[in-house]
């Protein structure tokens, strides 16, 4: 349905980072030694993996860094039934008497504590402004499948063009924070602005988290929003034949899936989808700060590691992921390698437009993932522009501001096509 432009009440935002790719891609998350007993009740945000809360989704001994506090937690069976606890800790004893009945926590579908699902401490530098607002067409929280009331959208027209071309944007947060809303926000709104100056309608997805679902329906739900999206450009008025997607950090990651693969069949695909035999293909492809291959993405951080002390993820392990836990295990090489893009990079007969824009002290993503992608395009002929910010970091705001460059480009490719 149409709906307004919602505020939010709650605002946040990190110390450092313009982005909310305070956590990469697949969190390479800090891991902090700890001797504290674990404790259900320590603040960990709803939503998140925290001791004693259920991971359904997990096998027994699956890993995984709290982006809360650092600690890692291993998905063991207690009282028959498989919990998050502190790895190491001595695992709880039942009372000796009967405790005080307390409410379990809700994790079958985690809350989102914020409007935009960011995490506690995070604070906004600018909102996307009413008379911003006031130039848009807008459709809000638009169901894009029935599975899951998080699989939503909105889209964004510019008034007065007919049938404009469409970018989709993917949020970041590392798999585990953000929504569609986050682009009303930050250096996000600033992209949307300038989008709507150039007349390219936008469309931001929601996807189902990686404290939700496993791996890869968060990949599956973005092509589910694209196919839907095509099967419905009539209703919403944008053109069908002129679709671009981009995002950043895990948004990035998530973006490149979608344009690398396009129609060619993937486990990125879900076969219930019902729109499944509409195009997923696109002409462009927005790649802020994110990579296309897990395990070159951890050799290369561990190849060039992290010099600042003062940056977020110093210090971080490399080998950790949400997604597949110590991504160099070969036990887990087999979901790791059905990551890596660059396959389906070789066999895609059409490529899009490559726009790749990181900095070069990004701790987070190293720089020559980007690197690596490039050149890897160019290789078979494709065409992609590479820039580099010197001295930013992950996420940092001269990035967006090169983004917001490459638009007018953007356009350009969208007006070749007739």
């Amino acid at each position: 349905m149409r709906g307004n432009f919602k505020k939010s009440s709650m605002r946040f935002r990190p110390r450092r980072s313009t982005s909310f790719g305070v956590l990469f891609l697949l969190v390479s998350a800090l891991i902090i030694p700890t001797t504290n007993a674990a404790n259900p009740d320590d603040g960990y945000p709803e939503g998140q993996a925290a001791p004693g809360r259920t991971c359904p989704n997990n096998d027994e001994g699956f890993k995984q860094v709290s982006p809360h506090n650092g600690k890692t937690l291993v998905c063991t069976l207690i009282d028959g039934q498989k919990k998050w606890w502190i790895d190491g800790e001595a695992l709880p004893v039942a009372p000796s008497k009967p405790a005080e009945p307390s409410k379990p926590a809700d994790t079958s579908k985690p809350a989102e504590t914020t409007e935009d699902n960011m995490p506690p401490g995070f604070k906004h530098t600018y909102n996307l402004p009413a008379k911003a607002l006031a130039k848009m067409k807008v459709f809000d929280d638009e169901s894009y499948s029935a599975i899951d009331s998080k699989m939503r959208l909105d889209v964004y027209l510019p008034k007065g063009v007919s049938k404009p071309p469409l970018m989709i944007w993917v949020h970041g947060g590392g798999m585990i924070f953000g929504n569609e809303n986050t682009i009303k926000y930050d250096e996000g709104a600033k992209l949307l602005e300038v989008l709507i100056k150039n007349k390219i309608a936008v469309a931001s997805v929601n996807y189902r988290l990686a404290t939700e679902v496993p791996y890869p329906v968060s990949g599956q739900d973005v092509k589910t929003a694209i196919r839907y999206l095509r099967a419905n450009a009539a209703k919403y008025g944008f053109d069908p034949k002129k679709f671009a997607i981009g995002g950043d950090s895990a948004g990035a990651y998530l973006s490149l899936m979608a344009a690398i693969t396009g129609n060619q069949k993937s486990l990125f695909d879900d076969p219930a989808d019902p729109n499944l035999k509409t195009s997923a293909s696109v002409l462009a492809v927005f790649d802020l700060f994110g990579n296309a291959n897990v395990l070159t993405m951890t050799e290369n951080k561990i190849k060039y590691p992290c010099q600042d002390k003062t940056d977020f993820a110093y210090g971080s392990d490399p080998k950790m992921s949400i997604w597949f836990g110590d991504v160099t295990l070969p036990e887990n090489r087999e979901k790791v390698d059905s990551a890596n893009l660059y396959p389906f990079l070789t066999k895609n007969k059409s490529l899009p437009s490559f726009f790749i824009i990181h900095g070069t002290a990004d701790c987070s993503v190293s720089k020559y993932d980007s690197i690596e992608l490039d050149s890897k395009v160019k290789a078979l002929k494709g065409k992609s522009v590479l820039k580099l910010i010197p001295g930013e970091n992950h996420g940092g705001p001269k990035i967006w501001v090169e983004a917001n460059k490459q638009v007018p480009a953007l356009a350009k490719i969208f007006a070749a096509i007739k």
